[in-house]
């Protein structure tokens, strides 16, 4: 089973770093969702020596509370460019294989980046390394629910397209947490609407016509959405401590 949906981290992040720019411009989709998760989580993270993996373009860390001392890692020197606005430290460094010494760490979180990789054992096991005994680790993804992704990958499905994201339910994280070694305290369901904009989903005339041919049910539902102007988000957040 590959690690990542593209096969190897070289191709993973070739692919972030074509998309660094557009992520960023893009991020409106998601920031309802990431103010609630920086509320539910700032008091864990505030005053504390935070890693951040996958950090991106510092988005989610410029939320977090200003007394936090966050460090931000990613694998793409473009994302890091672009977070140099945001977060005073960075690395450029790899989640399955981090740059740190064992319990250096008070917090970790990995927030929106696991979903990269089919297998999640080896990034959590590097968290748990770098985090001190009795040290928060706090995950979020996105939900196997979430309207978002859910529409993507029938859209994928019915024009025969691959949606290379791999979404796990709290079940599934819970446990391959507690296999590394960290205690789940709470799991919560950060939900909000977004605007829906149809070209996320089908971005040419063609790719709707074709839509309508094969699955019809399924462009009904997009004509909804695009009459109400937003869909529904669903994050999954769990909190855990070594």
């Amino acid at each position: 089973m590959s690690a990542t949906y593209k096969d190897s981290i070289e191709m993973l992040r070739d692919f972030w770093e074509k998309r660094s720019v557009s992520f960023e411009r893009d991020y409106g989709i998601r920031q309802k969702g990431i103010v609630k998760l920086a509320k539910e989580t700032s008091k864990l993270i505030d005053s504390r020596l935070v890693l951040e993996l996958g950090c991106g373009p510092g988005i989610v860390a410029s939320f977090y509370p200003k007394n936090a001392d966050v460090v931000g890692l990613d694998f793409s020197s473009l994302m890091l460019k672009r977070a140099k606005k945001r977060i005073r430290k960075l690395v450029l460094g790899d989640a399955l294989s981090l740059p740190f010494r064992s319990e250096t760490f008070e917090v970790v979180t990995c927030f929106f980046m696991a979903s990269d990789y089919v297998a999640k054992e080896n990034i959590l096991s590097e968290a748990f390394r770098v985090l001190e005994t009795g040290g928060v680790f706090l995950y979020a993804d996105y939900s196997p629910d979430d309207e978002h992704w859910a529409l993507r990958r029938e859209i994928g499905r019915a024009l025969g397209k691959s949606c290379d994201i791999h979404i796990e339910g709290t079940k599934e994280i819970s446990e391959t947490l507690r296999l590394v070694g960290l205690s789940v305290h709470g799991v919560e369901l950060i939900r909000f609407n977004a605007e829906f904009r149809l070209e996320r989903y089908v971005n040419s005339r063609k790719g709707i016509q074709r839509l309508n041919e094969v699955s019809p049910d399924l462009w009904a539902r997009l004509k909804v959405c695009v009459e109400n102007g937003k869909i529904k988000r669903e994050f999954i957040l769990l909190i855990s401590r070594k």
